[in-house]
């Protein structure tokens, strides 16, 4: 396949939606809500993750193998933006001499760490509550109607499903003929489809699909302002071709997962509005996606629990592999 042209984004065109759906242009659009899941629901593609498949998912483990998909957190992280940091302190109290218990006996002494961070930060979930269209979020809630300042009152870390799931993985940097897509370039339907006949694997819903860019194993903590910055992605294409199948969650080894700059100056993250607020399908950012790359294994068992904090946006996770 030969590589696509980078995107330079295009004025002049509107982003094609069916009716009744987010067309990229939040003063256009009309109501892109209810879900296709109710417009009660709360869930989006976490409805998805059935018993039944999750049975079929566990039925994929037959050599006992894990692999850890999570990058370590440290200071000095790649983090997007001035308001996202990570920084940790180890506290001795518990270990100086006058603080120790059972002084005349065993004597205990701990550390302990204070951490101040953003959960959005190495490899993360994205919830529904983070990203809307114009103030709007997903299944039409407006941003107003849950957001308090110490957490928001819908959407958040605690309602979120865990995954025990099929994993899927794609190698797009190998469909494409590189060890690393350029920033800008986009991933379409046919990069997807090419990449799961190449390795014979289907997308199917409920599936956790992971896409592999090159881009973490190359820039990772190796070269951060350029990790930073603009990224290869999906496409808005690639996005309705995923959110078409259903997939409960997509997962990428950058910190957008979506093209930047983006296929339309004028539309930055578009691609996030479309999931996580139009089709509520949760985004896993930064994935150490290489560490799959040995494995020979397109389909597997996905593991990855939120922390169940209340009212968060998002969550920090340790995805895992099991083979």
């Amino acid at each position: 396949m030969t590589k696509a042209p980078v995107s330079q984004g295009n004025p002049d065109c509107q982003f094609p939606a069916a009716p009744g759906s987010f067309n990229g242009n939040a003063h256009t659009t009309g109501q892109w809500w209810p879900s296709r899941y109710g417009a009660d629901d709360v869930l989006g593609t976490g409805n998805e993750l059935t018993s039944e498949r999750t049975l079929a998912a566990l039925s994929l483990v037959n050599e006992g193998r894990i692999v850890e998909l999570a990058r370590v957190l440290e200071m000095g992280a790649p983090t997007f933006g001035e308001s996202r940091l990570f920084h940790q302190v180890t506290l001795a109290h518990g270990s100086l001499e006058q603080t120790r218990w059972g002084k005349d006996g065993n004597r205990v002494n701990w550390f302990e760490e204070q951490v101040t961070q953003i959960y959005h930060i190495g490899t993360h979930l994205d919830g529904f509550a983070q990203v809307g269209i114009d103030g709007t979020h997903y299944n039409g809630h407006r941003y107003g109607d849950f957001y308090t300042p110490t957490g928001v009152t819908k959407f958040g870390m605690e309602s979120v499903r865990p995954w025990l799931s099929r994993g899927v993985f794609l190698n797009i940097a190998k469909v494409v003929g590189v060890d690393m897509l350029d920033e800008g370039f986009v991933i379409t339907p046919e990069h997807l489809e090419a990449a799961c006949e190449a390795q014979d694997v289907e997308v199917r819903a409920g599936d956790a699909v992971l896409l592999h860019t090159g881009y973490g194993a190359a820039l990772w903590m190796v070269d951060n302002q350029k990790y930073n910055a603009n990224s290869p992605g999906i496409g808005w294409d690639a996005a309705h071709w995923l959110g078409d199948r259903r997939v409960s969650l997509i997962g990428a080894d950058n910190w957008a997962i979506e093209v930047l700059p983006g296929e339309q100056p004028d539309a930055p993250m578009v691609v996030h509005q479309y999931l996580l607020a139009e089709t509520g399908t949760h985004l896993l950012e930064n994935v150490k996606t290489e560490a799959l790359l040995d494995a020979e294994r397109s389909e597997f068992l996905f593991i990855c629990t939120p922390i169940k904090t209340k009212g968060s946006t998002g969550s920090m996770v340790a995805p895992l592999a099991v083979f």
